[in-house]
């Protein structure tokens, strides 16, 4: 009987020390660059309100990621184009990082005019450089190195995504009045995905819950790291994005 109580006691913590969550604080240092391909990515993206739960908005993402010479230097650029029924939701945005997501330089253009700002050490501020820009004047101290929040899909690719972890990536969205802050996305299980003719691709669940009430889940394929799909519910609102085989044109 103490044979088999000890041998059981064993199952016991092994299962527990399997089960134990494995938090990660992400640093430049953690970043898996390799794993971020170059090239246009487009996402079908869908919104239904609570006011009008029979109407899908919708629009077209296209996002591109290069590694080109800025300034003299080879760094990552990200160009997005966001195309929806009308031009009131139209957006284009071009960032400059280095190759490890830190970022150097964003501008924005939608129906809200120029967003333009600059990465400097210890604070972000409104680019003064762009004439047009709305945001000049504008500072925002940032105490710790922060990631851009508008390139999260492309972020995730590099993450070494595994089971049991949750990630705390510190995130700022340029121009926000709330400062960068940790975030924590959790790695929540795994699914195979339905994609074209029927196959099915291996991905990791990446979920972050905004609220009780609010949260947003990605499925992120283990071969190729690619966000292949988002599901989103934020105060009744419901979104998703939904990465196309092939592409609507090109639009970048």
């Amino acid at each position: 009987m103490k044979k088999l109580f000890l041998l059981l006691l064993a199952v016991l913590l092994c299962t527990f020390s399997y089960a134990q969550t494995d938090t990660v604080r992400v640093s430049t240092k953690g970043i898996r660059i390799k794993q971020v391909k170059a090239g246009t990515r487009q996402y079908l993206v869908t919104i239904q309100t609570p006011q009008a739960p029979n109407v899908l908005r919708q629009s077209l993402w296209n996002r591109n990621v290069s590694f080109e010479n800025y300034q003299g230097k080879e760094r990552m650029v990200v160009r997005q184009n966001w195309i929806g029924a009308d031009t009131l939701s139209n957006r284009t945005i071009l960032t400059v990082c280095e190759k490890d997501f830190t970022p150097i330089y964003q501008t924005s253009t939608s129906a809200r005019g120029t967003a333009a700002f600059n990465f400097e050490k210890g604070r972000i501020v409104g680019a003064d450089s762009v004439k047009s820009n709305g945001f000049k004047g504008f500072a925002m101290p940032s105490p710790e190195p922060t990631f851009d929040w508008e390139l999260d899909m492309e972020f995730f690719e590099s993450l070494p995504l595994k089971a049991n972890t949750v990630f705390l990536i510190n995130f700022y969205h340029p121009g926000s009045t709330t400062g960068p802050q940790y975030y924590a996305y959790k790695v929540v299980g795994s699914e195979k995905l339905l994609t074209v003719n029927n196959a099915t691709t291996d991905c990791w669940l990446l979920r972050i819950d905004y609220s009780s009430t609010s949260h947003a889940t990605f499925w992120v394929s283990k071969k190729a790291h690619e966000v292949l799909k988002m599901e989103e519910v934020f105060n009744g609102t419901r979104r998703n994005k939904i990465k196309l085989s092939t592409t609507a044109g090109k639009y970048i």
